[in-house]
Parts: C-alpha cells; structure tokens; sequence
C-alpha cells in the first residue's frame, strides 16, 4: 500500500510518528512491537512520541485510522467495467502471494481487528471501512447489473456476501498460509461465486 499522497492534511509531527510506526510494524509486527522500534525509525525526539501519545496502544489506535484511511483511498474508482473493477478490489485486499514486511503489516491489522470486542475507538475504525467497502461492492455491483454484466441480484445481500468472503479468506490467509504461499485456491472460491452472478463466464 502506497501512502506517497496520504496524510498532507495532518500534524507534520503526528504524520512523521505515523510513518516511522508503518515502517516499525513492518520490521516487528505488532505483538512485538515497542515504542523504541518507532523512536529508531523516527528522526525527531522521542519525547515528541510521549507528546502526543501516552503510550504504544494509544498510538496505535491512531495508526490504525491512519492505515485504513489510506487504504480507503486506494479503493478503485468508477472507470473500467464493473466486472474488472471488481476484479481490482479483491487484488487489492486478497494479493495472491506476499513478500514479508507487508505479510507482517497485514498481520498487525489483523491482531489490532482482534482488539475491537474490547476497543470501541477500534470497532469504530474497522466499522467505517467495512460499510465503505459494502457500499463500494454496492455501485459495482448496481452498474454491473445496468450493463448487464451481473444477473439482476439483491445488490445489498450479495454486497454483504462478498464483504463476508473477502475477510474471512483474509483471515485465513494470516492464520493458516505462509507470507508466500499462494491464496489461488481460496480466491477460486470468489472467482467461482462471480461466475455464477455474471451474465457471461470468461
């Protein structure tokens, strides 16, 4: 994930702890993670750190807006055809095969999404993304079926499945395939499930 033009409009210094947290991640993970890994990557003082945050888990709840905001912005715009928007969507939260350093940014999300029964700053976060992507499924979904590319379907009900499908086969990818294995198996599933609601399988 690129985060080359994300994050203009914040704090200088919040965007700076944000950075150096995304590389940390990237490098510890997140169980392993501490505020010393951030300070190495973070070129200012690390008092500036405890300025804005009283500890590693209250940075983290902001990292975690920060992360998904970024990812929001990465979501595919209106241009290609339904089908292959769609296509790019599930590219984007299913790669195939990764490489390390991303796998264990994956994995952090992961392990901070299993905090939110118990965060609700947390369950917020994951709340807002979740009901983007459903209404992104949504419009994809409602124009395919104008173009004709999808059957006429219930657009909130599939939109729902396919959200449905594409965490769970994100959470097993992190709880039971290695960083390089390849996913195809489990992204046949979702292959399998749009040829049945498109008007014509390739």
């Amino acid at each position: 994930m690129s985060f080359e033009n994300y994050g203009d409009d914040m704090d200088p210094g919040k965007r700076d702890i944000m950075e150096a947290t995304h590389i940390a991640v990237k490098k510890h993970g997140y169980s392993d993670l501490t505020i010393q890994h951030i300070a190495d990557e973070f070129d200012r003082s690390k008092a500036l750190i405890y300025y804005h945050y009283d500890g590693r888990d209250d940075l983290l709840v902001d990292f975690l807006k920060y992360i998904l905001g970024g990812f929001l912005a990465t979501l595919p715009e209106e241009g290609s055809s339904p089908r292959e928007e769609l296509d790019d969507l599930i590219e984007l939260l299913l790669p195939t095969t990764v490489n390390e350093e991303p796998y264990r940014l994956m994995l952090s999300m992961f392990e901070l999404r299993m905090n939110a029964p118990h965060d609700e700053a947390v369950r917020e976060q994951y709340l807002e993304v979740e009901e983007r992507v459903r209404m992104v499924l949504e419009d994809i979904l409602r124009r395919g079926i104008e173009s004709n590319e999808f059957v006429d379907v219930d657009v909130e009900v599939e939109a729902e499945t396919l959200l449905s499908l594409l965490i769970g086969i994100r959470a097993r990818r992190l709880t039971v395939y290695n960083p390089e294995q390849s996913i195809e198996p489990l992204k046949a599933t979702i292959d399998a499930y749009l040829d049945r609601i498109s008007t014509a399988v390739e």
